[in-house]
């Protein structure tokens, strides 16, 4: 994101004469965005806005902000897990960017994805292609399907007890909202294992009833981009390994910085862009020029956008996110067990009412 916008949304309160302006400015905007989001899910729980359930079982995989809660690499855990227990799962997404698509084939070449805004369409459309049970990625505002099961991401970099919505901040719904979720999961890439089961304590003392889980997204290994149809090459540990460029179009870019250099891998220069960027040619001189021989390290999500334009030039390794669960694994996978063990509806949608 822009570095006025990192201010503007950082979970303090806006530092600089500035930035306090600019969030005062917008207060009024946010109101209206607030009373916007609060009037559609009022009109959906009481049935005036219609959603419908799939075809097939569906799990979606979803958040309250936007970007940076480890969503690509949650959901594509639980294609994986799913399909590992025999089950056919399919991938919907809206796509936007088009960059997570390729993530997800990569991570999951055995999952087909499909892409549809209309998710219930993009669901029939896997069952017809195949799959018996579907996970949907980023859909936890998309309420026009009845997903059986939902499972909402908070990041405990993230965490604030009075979220600043859209635009003043980067929360596309107050913290009520995940009371539409059959299970919430605390999230940590940069936070401490504390700072997240602190984290968990206090969404248990909003919400007691609603089960959690706690998960670390980190980096430990690389893999050499060989391109979308070579897929990636072996993975190797990354500590000591030695770059001439990193760099990352991510929500979060310093994130990854930070994790990389948490797992010793040296980079002599570092560039950051923002989500799901397009590299223009004056991108890719740069790039060219701030590599040199290579090689390059680039989040996944950067790889399969530079790939078609630099692989033949220098190396690009990505960095492999893995997603290890510190607690609540046992509600996870009590909840899959359902869903993946039943032959008609497993649960009681979280929007039924």
């Amino acid at each position: 994101m822009g570095e006025w916008r990192q201010r503007l949304w950082s979970i303090a309160e806006p530092a600089g004469l500035g930035t306090r302006t600019l969030s005062a400015l917008l207060t009024p905007t946010e109101w209206l965005y607030r009373l916007a989001v609060a009037t559609r899910n009022w009109a959906y729980d009481r049935e005036l806005l219609k959603s419908a359930a799939g075809p097939i079982p569906t799990l979606a995989v979803g958040n309250l902000t936007v970007g940076g809660t480890g969503k690509t690499p949650v959901a594509a855990w639980f294609a994986g897990v799913l399909r590992a227990r025999g089950r056919r799962p399919a991938i919907v997404m809206r796509g936007y960017g088009g960059d997570e698509v390729e993530v997800h084939r990569l991570l999951n070449p055995e999952v087909p994805v499909h892409v549809s805004a209309d998710r219930v369409a993009g669901v029939r459309w896997a069952q017809v292609a195949g799959a018996d049970l579907v996970v949907l990625d980023d859909a936890f505002q998309h309420r026009a399907i009845r997903a059986d099961l939902c499972v909402a991401l908070i990041a405990a970099e993230e965490w604030v007890e009075r979220p600043r919505l859209l635009p003043r901040g980067p929360w596309r719904e107050p913290l009520k909202a995940l009371s539409r979720a059959n299970v919430v999961i605390v999230t940590r890439k940069l936070a401490s294992a504390t700072e997240a089961a602190r984290v968990g304590e206090r969404l248990a003392a909003l919400l007691p009833a609603l089960p959690r889980a706690v998960a670390h997204i980190g980096l430990g290994e690389l893999a050499r981009y060989q391109g979308v149809d070579g897929g990636l090459g072996e993975r190797f540990a990354a500590q000591g390994f030695h770059c001439a460029l990193g760099l990352a179009g991510v929500a979060h870019p310093e994130a990854v910085r930070q994790q990389l250099q948490q797992e010793s891998v040296m980079i002599e220069s570092w560039r950051a862009f923002p989500d799901h960027h397009h590299y223009s040619q004056s991108d890719l001189v740069q790039i060219r020029r701030d590599a040199g021989p290579g090689p390059v390290v680039a989040t996944l999500k950067d790889a399969v956008k530079l790939g078609p334009a630099l692989a033949s030039e220098v190396d690009i390794y990505v960095p492999l996110q893995e997603v290890v669960w510190e607690s609540g694994r046992e509600e996870i996978d009590c909840l899959l067990a359902q869903l993946s063990g039943a032959g008609d509806r497993p649960l009681r949608g979280p929007h039924d009412t």
